[in-house]
Order: structure tokens, then sequence, then C-alpha cells
């Protein structure tokens, strides 16, 4: 089930956070049952420099050149696998241009991480918390490590944590539901593991079905790793599955088949 929120604009002046709510009917709470998504927009941040100073704040730091990932935990380089690190309780994962920022609290858990309109952030309350106090808080530990700008408008999606099922493809979107539950999931990488999708930083391995006598978007060839006359393969940033499958040159966006053991 998603319910469509009302729009909260923060305006951040000097030094304090305002957060005026507009209209009775506009909750108050983010409650337990569900996990909130709120679009960002469009940020301009210096990933090297979010590197350290997330690093100095005691993030733990998975960097990925290509396919192979470095993990620093306390500032020192270590062979820890992948989840040991994503588990931390706070982490900085960069993947070329894109980042993705992950505190687990007592009474919440946030997350930073790239969206078709540039960012979005991700709240999971532990219990029934107040919208004001929480973002506040959330936005202010952005803007010190330098991910937030003066002035965001947000609007948010909730996500109930029971809903096994997850919600259906949007209209026109020509996408696998698996895929499409991954980018609106609470945890991309335990969605992944949990549906034995192929990911690897921020991306994750998918069949593109083409349009017969059609070729892909010049914007997808990077992240092309096989191409046939009919399908190809992308090891694709996670934020651009939605726009891959609304592309007039594809027909349909979906898992990478694993071949079964004999």
């Amino acid at each position: 089930m998603i319910r469509q929120g009302k729009t909260i604009l923060f305006a951040l002046l000097a030094l304090s956070l305002a957060i005026p709510l507009h209209g009775a009917d506009v909750a108050t709470t983010f409650t337990s049952s569900h996990y909130y998504v709120l679009p960002l927009g469009g940020m301009s941040v210096d990933l090297p420099t979010l590197v350290q100073t997330a690093q100095s704040d005691g993030y733990s730091i998975i960097q990925y050149e290509g396919e192979v990932a470095t993990v620093h935990r306390d500032g020192e380089e270590v062979t820890d696998s992948l989840s040991a690190a994503l588990a931390d309780e706070a982490v900085l994962l960069a993947d070329d241009s894109r980042f993705y920022l992950r505190e687990i609290g007592e009474t919440y858990t946030f997350t930073v991480r790239p969206a078709v309109s540039g960012y979005e952030l991700v709240i999971n309350p532990n219990e029934d918390l107040s919208i004001n106090e929480t973002l506040v808080s959330v936005l202010m530990g952005l803007q010190q490590l330098g991910i937030l700008g003066n002035e965001v408008n947000l609007e948010y999606e909730s996500f109930a944590k029971a809903d096994l099922k997850g919600p259906a493809s949007p209209a026109g979107v020509r996408i696998d539901s698996t895929l499409y539950g991954l980018t609106v999931a609470e945890d991309w990488f335990g969605y992944a593991t949990a549906n034995s999708l192929t990911q690897v930083g921020l991306r994750v391995e998918i069949i593109a079905e083409k349009i017969p006598d059609s070729a892909l978007s010049p914007e997808f060839s990077d992240y092309v790793i096989e191409e046939s006359a009919t399908l190809v393969k992308l090891l694709l940033p996670i934020d651009e599955l939605v726009t891959l499958a609304q592309s007039a040159s594809i027909g349909y966006v979906r898992v990478a088949y694993q071949p079964s053991a004999p």
C-alpha cells in the first residue's frame, strides 16, 4: 500500500532549520508500520570531499572502481565482506559519481540514495515519530556532511513494511515487478540478496528487450555488457531502471535470468 504525502517545505536559514507544515490535514507522524521515501531533487556534491568528511565522522566507506570494491572501517582499509560493512551503523558507498549513505539509529534508520529526480531520502522508523523532529535531525546532519542545499521541497510516499508483494509498476513503465520493487525497496542491498539479483555497488544486472528494428539509447551505452539484435544485458544504476523501461526503444526490462544447475 502506498500513501501519497503532502508537500513539506524545508527552509534552511543560517544555523536553523524551519519546517512549516501547511494545512490541518497534513500528517505529523512517521508511523512504525511504514517506511517513507522523500525526493531531495538534484544536488551538487563533491564526492571526494564527502568521502573524507564522512570518514572523519566515523562512517565506514565503500568505494567502487568498476566492479571492485575497497572497504575502509575506522579509517583503515580492511578485507571484511561488503555485507559486514553495509551492516555498520553508518556507511557511505561511492560508485562512480553516485553515492549511497545510510545511518542506523536507535529510533530510525535513514538513507540517502540516487533517484530519478536526483536523490531521495528514506526514513524507516522503529517507533512512531514526529515528522518535524525527525526531519530536522536528519537534515541538519546531512547539512553538516555537505549534502543538503539551502532550500528543498519534499513530497513523501509511504510504503507498508508488511506488504510483502510490493507496489505494482506504474502505468506505462514496462518493467518486471521484482526490479520495480528494488527501486522503491527500503534496503536495496537486502532486497537484491533476497530476490537473487546480481548487484554491484549501486548497479544491477538486467535484460532489456528491444523493440524490433530499434536501437538502445546512447545514454545507456556505458552500462552495456553484451547486446544482440533483440536483447541487451546491462549493469545499470538502480535509479536508471525506470528511465530505461520508459525508453522508446525498449519493450520490457526484466531480471537477468540465472541458469539453473544441471
